[in-house]
């Protein structure tokens, strides 16, 4: 089971228990966010999986598998998901310009191409129960008050569940959209589109003047009805009997931060981390040494954890949890070690953090972006560090100490004047209450990072080449590895190990393979040794590169893009150990969209491609071969 739906698994069962207990009137979770990170401006990339719809696709799909745990229990679910957000939306608050107010103008390719496909996935194979439609406009419309998009969930991707509005979205659309010139015909606007719940106060202050006025049929509060109840049925929640509760209705308050839960929790924040640079194997650091741990936020564990908290610690906050420093420290006692370490927090005093480098053997060097990140409701201008972070980091690095640069952030820092004088780099993100274990262990060994980057690490001057709210992946030089023609600081897919790895044919494929329809597949083998002294993960990822000038029959003016991400595998490997991987390539992964967003296979020549993320690569190619283009589905416009 992988660790997403591990940890979606463990959300659902601690809900269960806390309304088991009372302690919690609801069983719906506003998660996962499954929008592409679309720029790394976006104040909520710390929410989103990545830059890629396949793996936003697969990461929905795996949460909603493990918290909904569909058929765990005949005919009950554990708890429903909520998809947010739907849909295009990656747009909190920048130069005035607010996700209560935008309208987003979204080309029908790029609809096709990249912000509808994980969508697509979660409800067709994750089976999620429940959508929350966004505040932005969508090309003219609300997408909470747009019949055609409900449409498109409920008839073209058989979504069953309820919907729900973000915030009183369905408010915006009179109040600051201006779509509407009240409440009354906001309400219809929402309940005739679908939106069974209006998460605000708009149904609540003007539904039953909507209906009196004749604005509102009454059978569209009826279905609303139905579609939200219904998901309480589906969860049993009017089934209980003293003589036959299900076994969800069993789950009590003792799961709730369990050791077993802790534990995944913990692992999860082991296996995200990132080793982005490991100059002459300056780690991992030996304990019992003297160590200089700097940076603001190296005692916060409030600063690790992202937009969105439970109750972290009994009296709130996040002080039960150790920081950094605390982390390090321990380790470094560990095993009968007498390891001092030295903290210092105060990033304005350049003076007593060199000094404290100057005398240490090992530095840890932590920068963040958890106060000039973004967040919910605003975006970000730059992407690089604060003005004194920077200074900090660069006083600290002059001092020539072997040193970690540890990046916990949600979108990307940009670091382009680190990059090349850090002797190792730690990519960590936001890695919730134990980041600051996983980020020791990392440090000394305990744990081999193994993670791969699900974003593109731009330089920070990609925001004066990109206009932030124009949603086409082709403006500027591109935006994700799929379509981004510039020199990156880190690609997508790129992450290092303690350990070494080789890639291999398993058995050689043949050359040229043709596919002419939609329903071929085939398969190729990979293999996969740890070539190092050192136990450890490695992802080997599968792309296509369509090869753009042998499509003669694709539309002129439709994009291509420059690879695509359809497989990726991660394995635990100890040293001398090897694995043989099986990828199965459809021909539905060779479709192509075109400039109206309908996806059919073409004539064309693809590599296909397998990666560590750098390195060897493995490429063969693949031929699609078709007298007419083979439409696998159409795209209806609804605007």
């Amino acid at each position: 089971m992988s660790l997403v739906k591990q940890m979606g698994e463990v959300i659902g069962k601690e809900l269960r228990a806390y309304y088991n207990a009372e302690v919690h009137d609801s069983l719906d979770t506003w998660s996962p966010t499954i929008n592409l990170n679309r720029d790394p401006r976006w104040g909520r990339n710390v929410e989103s999986p990545g830059e890629d719809p396949y793996l936003c696709g697969q990461y929905g799909t795996a949460y909603t598998q493990g918290l909904q745990r569909e058929g765990e229990v005949p005919g009950v679910r554990q708890a429903t998901v909520t998809l947010k957000h739907w849909v295009a939306y990656s747009i909190e608050n920048y130069d005035g310009v607010t996700r209560h107010n935008v309208d987003v103008n979204v080309s029908a390719y790029d609809l096709a191409n990249s912000y509808l496909p994980a969508w697509e996935e979660v409800v067709k194979n994750g089976g999620a129960k429940g959508v929350m439609c966004s505040y932005n406009m969508l090309n003219g419309r609300p997408t909470c008050g747009n019949p055609a998009l409900t449409k498109l969930l409920r008839e073209d991707y058989n979504f069953t569940g309820y919907i729900t509005s973000d915030t009183d979205a369905c408010g915006d659309i009179y109040s600051s959209h201006h779509y509407e010139s009240s409440g009354e015909l906001a309400t219809r606007d929402c309940l005739e589109s679908g939106t069974d719940i209006d998460s605000g106060g708009t149904y609540i202050k003007y539904l039953q003047s909507a209906v009196e006025k004749g604005d509102v049929n009454m059978s569209y509060v009826e279905q609303a009805l139905r579609n939200t109840y219904k998901m309480r049925f589906e969860m049993g929640l009017f089934d209980q009997t003293q003589t036959a509760p299900n076994e969800y209705d069993l789950i009590k308050t003792d799961v709730v931060g369990s050791a077993l839960h802790q534990n995944i929790s913990l692992n999860a924040a082991r296996k995200s981390i990132v080793l982005l640079k490991n100059q002459d194997q300056t780690l991992p650091f030996a304990p019992g040494k003297h160590v200089a741990v700097i940076g603001q936020a190296v005692n916060d564990a409030k600063s690790y954890t992202g937009n969105y908290d439970g109750p972290l610690c009994p009296k709130g906050g996040a002080s039960c949890w150790p920081g950094l420093g605390d982390a390090i420290d321990s380790l470094n006692q560990k095993g009968g070690k007498r390891g001092t370490t030295t903290v210092i927090t105060d990033i304005k005093d350049t003076d007593a953090a060199a000094i404290a480098a100057k005398a240490a053997d090992f530095v840890v060097l932590l920068v963040d972006n958890a106060n000039d990140g973004g967040g919910e409701g605003h975006d970000r201008q730059t992407i690089g560090l604060s003005s004194a972070q920077l200074a900090l980091a660069k006083a600290v690095l002059k001092a020539g100490k072997p040193t970690v640069l540890v990046l916990v952030n949600g979108g990307i820092i940009a670091i382009d004047d680190l990059k090349d004088i850090a002797p190792a780099i730690l990519e960590a993100w936001m890695p919730g209450v134990h980041g600051a274990s996983a980020i020791a262990e990392s440090i000394f060994g305990h744990n081999n990072p193994g993670g791969k980057m699900p974003v593109t690490m731009y330089h920070s001057s990609i925001v004066n080449q990109t206009n932030f709210l124009s949603m086409d992946m082709n403006d500027g030089p591109g935006r994700s590895y799929r379509y981004f023609t510039g020199e990156p600081l880190y690609t997508f897919g790129y992450g290092l190990s303690y350990t070494t790895f080789d890639i291999k044919w398993a058995a050689t494929p043949a050359e040229d393979i043709v596919i002419s329809t939609p329903n071929e597949a085939t398969t190729y083998q990979v293999m996969v040794t740890n070539t190092g002294n050192v136990t450890g993960d490695e992802v080997v990822q599968a792309y296509i590169k369509p090869d753009a000038a042998s499509f003669s029959t694709f539309p002129s003016g439709s994009p291509i893009e420059l690879k695509r991400l359809f497989g990726f595998q991660r394995v635990t490997l100890r040293p001398g150990g090897q694995v043989s991987l099986t990828f199965t390539l459809n021909a539905t992964d060779l479709a192509m969209v075109d400039v109206d967003g309908h996806k059919s296979l073409y004539s064309g020549r693809f590599a296909v491609v397998f990666s560590r993320g750098h390195g060897t690569e493995l490429t063969t190619f693949v031929l699609v071969q078709t007298s007419n283009p083979k439409r696998i589905n159409t795209f209806v416009k609804w605007w």
